[in-house]
């Protein structure tokens, strides 16, 4: 798990790839761990720090090649590339299955939304469009869960 400051760093460098016209592939993965306010309001913030450290390990045992970043306080971001770039559909299901498995059973349940680099000006709109997407999964989520 990496840091706010080195997602800002790698930010920088692909920023610095895109100026230069060298077109990186690469996609963004956004992930946002549900209920944790829940968690640290019923159980205690020590109970909250151990859901946030479960919740990294999901993302990373699906992220396996691509760094993880905590970018807020319960928010994630994947930078994928090469092999996890290509995979990223597969990746995404694997989450999906996750969250669905998570459901059912009162597991943890993380809101994730994936954007690619399409010839973008910056990185910063490949985050943006990534973030929409996770709050839509995060309402369909929430919707699923409240109908469980």
């Amino acid at each position: 798990m990496k840091s706010r400051h080195a997602y800002l760093d790698t930010e920088e460098q692909l920023n610095r790839q895109i100026a230069e016209h060298c077109l990186p592939e690469f996609a963004i993965a956004i992930m946002d761990v549900n209920d944790l306010k829940k968690v640290n309001d019923t159980t205690g913030h020590k109970a909250g720090d151990q859901y946030l450290r479960d919740a990294c390990k999901i993302i990373c045992n699906v992220f396996k090649h691509s760094p993880v970043f905590r970018v807020g306080g319960d928010e994630f971001a994947v930078i994928a590339r090469n092999e996890d770039y290509l995979r990223i559909e597969e990746l995404l299901g694997k989450m999906k299955d996750h969250n669905t498995d998570a459901i059912r059973s009162g597991g943890i349940v993380i809101a994730c939304g994936m954007a690619k680099y399409e010839n973008d000006a910056s990185v910063a709109l490949v985050f943006e469009r990534a973030d929409r997407n996770m709050y839509e999964d995060k309402k369909r989520l929430k919707a699923e869960q409240e109908n469980n």
